[in-house]
C-alpha cells in the first residue's frame, strides 16, 4: 500500500492528502531519504525559515513513519512545541500590532467620510480593499456598462441595474487561480463607481493615490488592511475567505501575515 492510500484510508480529505504528500516530496528534495532517524529529520526540519513551515514539514513526515510502522512521537512531540512557540509569538504580535494600526471600525469610519465628501475613488478605493483584500494592480480597472465593452486580459467594472460586477484577469496570482469575478450590491458602492470611469489607471502615481485614500488613518498599505481584516476574522472561515478574495493560499497568509 502506497503512503497516498495510507492517507485515504485514514479519512483524510483529498487537499489534505495533496499537502502530505507534498511535504514529503519536499523533504525528499532538500534532504534526501526520510529514513528512520528521528533527531537527524528533527535537525533538517529545523533548518525550514519560519514556525508555519516546520511544523507543517514534521506533521507530515510524522504521518509518513508511521506508515512506515515505526513510532513517530518524538515528531508528534515536536509539533506540539512549534505550535505553543507560534500561539506565544502571535499573541505578541497582535498585542504589539493592535497598538499600532487603526481598527477595522476606523477602517470603516473613514469610508464613510471620504462617501459623504464625494471622494469617489479614495471611497472605492478602501470600500475593495476592506472588502475583498485586493492588491493594488487588481484597482488598476476601467467601468464600463456593459459586458461587451470587456476582455480577457484587463480588470473591469460592470454596472449594472441592481449591482456592480467587478472582474479581475489581470492580478498578482491570476495564473495560478484565474479570473476573479464579485458581485457587488452596495447601493453606495454603485453610486461612487458610477461617478469615476476608471480606479486606478496605469499612468498613475498608485502609491500616491492609495495614500492619499488612506491619508486619515496613517496612509496603511492594502497589505496593512489585509492584515487588519485578517486580525478581526482570525478564524478558519475568515482565512478562507481572504484566501479566496486575494488570491492567496492559505499557509502564504499564515506566514506572510503573521496569522495562526
Amino acid at each position: 500500500m502506497g503512503f497516498i492510500q495510507y492517507l485515504r484510508e485514514q479519512n483524510l480529505a483529498d487537499p489534505t492528502i495533496k499537502i502530505h504528500a507534498a511535504k514529503v516530496n519536499l523533504y525528499k528534495e532538500k534532504y534526501g531519504n526520510v529514513g528512520y532517524d528521528l533527531d537527524f529529520i528533527l535537525s533538517n526540519i529545523d533548518k525550514e525559515p519560519t514556525i508555519s513551515m516546520r511544523k507543517s514539514m514534521a506533521g507530515s513526515i510524522s504521518k509518513y513513519i508511521k506508515y512506515k510502522g515505526k513510532d513517530s512521537k518524538k515528531l508528534s512531540e515536536y509539533v506540539y512545541k512549534q505550535t505553543e512557540q507560534f500561539q506565544v509569538d502571535k499573541d505578541k504580535r497582535m498585542g504589539e500590532t493592535k497598538h499600532e494600526l487603526p481598527s477595522l471600525n476606523d477602517i470603516k469610519d473613514e469610508m464613510i467620510a471620504l462617501y459623504e465628501k464625494e471622494d469617489w475613488r479614495s471611497f472605492v478605493i478602501l470600500f475593495l480593499m476592506v472588502n475583498y483584500q485586493v492588491r493594488n494592480m487588481d484597482l488598476i480597472a476601467t467601468v464600463v456598462s456593459s459586458k461587451r465593452d470587456t476582455n480577457p486580459t484587463e480588470n473591469f467594472f460592470i454596472v449594472g441595474k441592481s449591482h456592480v460586477t467587478y472582474i479581475r484577469n489581470k492580478y498578482k496570482t491570476s495564473d495560478t487561480f484565474g479570473t476573479k469575478t464579485h458581485v457587488i450590491k452596495n447601493a453606495k458602492f454603485k453610486n461612487a463607481i458610477n461617478q469615476i470611469g476608471y480606479v486606478l489607471n496605469p499612468v498613475n502615481n498608485v502609491d500616491r493615490v492609495i495614500k492619499k485614500a488612506t491619508a486619515n488613518i496613517g496612509r496603511i498599505t492594502e497589505g496593512t488592511i489585509t492584515k487588519i481584516v485578517l486580525l478581526e476574522n482570525n478564524n478558519i472561515n475568515g482565512l478562507k475567505k481572504v484566501s479566496k478574495n486575494r488570491g492567496t493560499d492559505l499557509d502564504t497568509l499564515v506566514t506572510s501575515y503573521n496569522i495562526t
